[in-house]
């Protein structure tokens, strides 16, 4: 804060000299010493011709909430007695005891934000001790709700929510009209997803490795597993025959997520099918193969390795939900693919006879690999959804 003042004693007669000088020296003494901390009560100014007493030298509110108001001047008496001592500064205001706003319980990762209450205004008051609310931990996706703010003075600042799931972004298949949508919630938790039927792979590991699981999910509670350390492991299959035209002309989407640490070869490469489409030959439209430097490409890809097109090494996997699109069209022959929304143009074709695309009847869903691995492939799915239109990964 800063103090000024300024006092001037004007000029009179010299009979009267002496008089308003004294007067003068009073009125210096009162209305010109500095107010103490906090917004200073202003002392009663000195009304008494002949009287010596000064005005109340009123101390303001000392607290640093509100300012307290001086208190009431006093009026000099016939000898000149100042005003009441001292004026009282304000009342001292109480802090209001700011408690933070509740907040709201999230869903799908969003948090409420909680406020602090203010606190309210007194001559001294200490701010209300605001306790913002603590946000509970979002599930899924975005990151807990921000800090509550604490009250005025001191309140203190609300817990961090902590963040949800990484990944997940309520994506499921509730209020959704794709021609096929599967997020794995009707059950069971452990099996054979509804709906399902178990695709058969090869050699020994031909019927072992694939089930619902509650070990993570990228939206709701359960997704499809796989894990297995044996070549041509099952993996299951949905019939597309409901889907008419859509069958052999569609975009589809999948969201997946890798076992730490990742699986990579200790020689050569390691090949593993996340997801094919079943007809004349198995189309394997969400295909990788992987480096023993743990580097992996995509490709598009059939039973027989006639056909088609990869990219570099240019991906690695990790722990994390991440999504795959792709499109195709039987009748020109066409594909295309994109990782996490951005497509990996090297592997688009049209008109590549060779892709033997045909109507299809299912699609496979699981991890399937074609080589001896040092340990268990772990992978899971969810959110699987195909559409005539490009779905994205929200």
């Amino acid at each position: 804060m800063h103090r000024s003042s300024h006092c001037r004693c004007l000029r009179a007669s010299r009979s009267l000299l002496p008089l308003l000088a004294l007067a003068c020296s009073l009125s210096i003494a009162g209305a010109c010493s500095s107010s103490p901390s906090g917004n200073g009560g202003t002392g009663g100014r000195n009304s008494s011709s002949g009287g010596s007493g000064s005005g109340g030298s009123g101390s303001g509110g000392s607290g640093s909430g509100g300012s307290g108001s001086g208190g009431s001047a006093a009026t000099g008496g016939t000898t000149g007695s100042g005003g009441t001592p001292a004026g009282t500064g304000g009342s001292r205001g109480t802090g209001g005891s700011a408690t933070g706003g509740a907040v709201g319980t999230p869903s799908g990762g969003t948090t409420a934000t909680a406020t602090g209450g203010a606190s309210s205004s007194g001559g001294s008051g200490s701010g209300g001790t605001g306790t913002g609310g603590a946000s509970t931990s979002g599930t899924g996706g975005a990151a807990g709700g921000p800090p509550g703010t604490g009250g005025a003075a001191s309140g203190t600042a609300g817990m961090t929510g902590s963040g949800g799931q990484a990944g997940a972004t309520g994506a499921g298949c509730a209020g959704k009209s794709y021609k096929l949508c599967e997020d794995f919630e009707a059950g069971p938790s452990s099996g054979v997803p509804t709906g399902w039927t178990t695709l058969a792979g090869f050699g020994s590991g031909a019927t072992q490795g694939v089930s619902t699981s509650t070990a993570t999910a990228h939206s709701g509670a359960v997704s499809l597993q796989s894990n297995s350390s044996m070549t041509g492991q099952a993996r299951v299959q949905k019939s597309l025959s409901g889907l008419g035209a859509t069958a052999s002309k569609h975009w589809g989407r999948i969201f997946y997520k890798v076992g730490t640490p990742p699986v990579k070869p200790s020689s050569g490469v390691l090949h593993i099918t996340l997801v094919g489409l079943q007809g004349g030959t198995e189309d394997r439209v969400v295909d990788t193969v992987e480096d023993s430097n743990g580097k992996h490409q995509w490709l598009f890809n059939i039973p027989d390795d006639s056909c088609c097109t990869s990219s570099t090494y240019d991906w690695s996997f990790d722990n994390d939900w991440h999504c795959a699109e792709w499109y195709v069209d039987a009748s020109s022959q066409s594909y295309r693919f994109f990782t996490d929304g951005t497509e990996v143009t090297s592997i688009a074709f049209t008109n590549r006879s060779g892709a033997k695309m045909s109507t299809w009847t299912s699609i496979g869903l699981g991890a399937i690999f074609y080589q001896s691995v040092p340990a268990a492939v772990v992978m899971w799915f969810d959110d699987l959804a195909i559409d005539d239109n490009q779905i994205g990964c929200k």
